[in-house]
């Protein structure tokens, strides 16, 4: 019994089954590479070379390869500010933004490899035949010259993702009826703030809110699904509404489903679910992204930590977001590291533990502190621990919405 439980082990499985697909198919996939570089040499290039970054980075990534300081984020911040500082010191200047996060929805790299809310045994059964149905698309896109397009890397939402941003949608709609926001008014709860915000409602000719991205398609596709009914507000009257694309949010993990396909500062491109999000006009998401700010992927000698530090001077930097309220649409290892790392260390909260579930949405206040130590300033930041408010969705089985 231990050996055929030791067979079955989730790593060895997967290892198992992806080795014994790619040797039976191995001669049929190279006929279909031979025949795609010879009719589309362009697009089949390119393809081949996202499979060769996702095994560089899969070889050399350090992404995982930090640690959350032992410094209390607490300890730079005076009490009144939620912190453990004795006092403001006048060397030391503050200021604070109200941050909502969305976790996208599922992506078809979730689909195949995590079990999700399946059980254990019906992920297992299915999981050769999700494997190769994922197999063939990809070859589709290869065969088909679909050079920005891929299931694996960059992988967008699936079926279930893009449920998942609908969902959301749903709840912003159905608060919005329940709160009577058809014009700005004081907000009586956190979650009202928040519903507020990510609607504009009352000011859709000039939100006081950005909605940012990660540089990935399924936390873009979930912003722009999740938000549709902001987006359609805010696009008859004002410009200055859309997608920023922030690099520094991109997923903490080497796999290929966390590197981006969008090339710097390319213009996104639509994946199968963006053209047709009810109440959005055709052509209106790629008019949605602003990618100005993307440089492409992720370096290699780069890691969570590095990036955690840089979204959060990226929220303060007013040549990237004006905005006092920022909507980021991310991930949810970026998102757990965000918490460990920036709530006070004696806090307690689930969010150190349990990632937000694919379209939850939270808000927080984060603080920045800029520091004169005689040799420059230095920035340090804290999540304010009171301000935190589950507004849709929640963490590991703690939902609501």
């Amino acid at each position: 019994m231990s050996f055929f439980s030791n067979i079955l082990s989730y790593p060895a499985f997967i290892f198992f089954q992806i080795t014994w697909l790619i040797h039976s198919l191995r001669r049929p996939l190279l006929l279909v590479s031979a025949l795609c570089i010879l009719t589309n040499p362009h697009a089949a290039i390119r393809k081949l070379k996202l499979f060769q970054v996702s095994f560089l980075y899969l070889a050399l990534c350090k992404d995982k390869k930090w640690k959350v300081p032992s410094t209390d984020p607490a300890s730079f911040f005076p009490k009144e500010l939620g912190g453990t500082a004795p006092s403001n010191s006048s060397s030391h200047e503050y200021r604070e933004k109200t941050l909502i996060l969305i976790r996208h929805g599922e992506s078809t790299w979730n689909d195949t490899f995590n079990a999700g809310d399946r059980s254990k045994l019906l992920f297992v059964a299915f999981f050769v035949p999700n494997l190769l149905y994922a197999i063939l698309m990809e070859v589709y896109y290869f065969v088909s010259g679909k050079d920005s397009d891929s299931w694996f890397f960059d992988s967008p939402l699936s079926a279930k993702g893009v449920g998942q941003g609908e969902g959301l949608r749903r709840f912003l709609k159905k608060e919005r009826m329940r709160l009577g926001v058809g014009a700005r008014s004081n907000a009586t709860t956190g979650e009202e703030k928040a519903v507020r915000l990510l609607l504009a409602a009352g000011e859709e000719s000039n939100p006081t809110s950005q909605v940012v991205s990660s540089n990935l398609r399924r936390a873009i596709s979930t912003a722009a699904i999740g938000l549709a009914d902001r987006f359609a507000a805010t696009s008859a009257k004002s410009d200055d509404d859309g997608i920023l694309l922030i690099p520094s949010l991109q997923e903490i993990s080497r796999n290929p489903d966390a590197l981006t396909i969008l090339p710097p500062e390319g213009k996104s491109r639509p994946t199968w679910c963006d053209d047709d999000i009810d109440g959005l006009s055709p052509g209106a998401f790629a008019e949605l992204i602003d990618s100005r700010h993307h440089g492409g992927n992720k370096s290699l000698d780069s890691n969570g930590l590095i990036r955690l530090r840089q979204f959060c001077a990226d929220v303060f930097d007013p040549s990237k977001i004006r905005k006092d309220v920022v909507i980021a649409a991310g991930h949810s290892l970026f998102y757990r590291s965000v918490f460990q790392v920036y709530l006070p260390r004696g806090t307690k909260h689930i969010s150190k533990k349990k990632k937000l579930v694919n379209g939850g949405t939270v808000m927080v206040t984060l603080r920045e502190a800029s520091i004169n130590d005689g040799s420059g300033r230095r920035k340090e930041y804290m999540i304010d621990p009171n301000s935190l408010v589950v507004v849709y969705g929640g963490f590991g089985k703690h939902t609501k919405g």
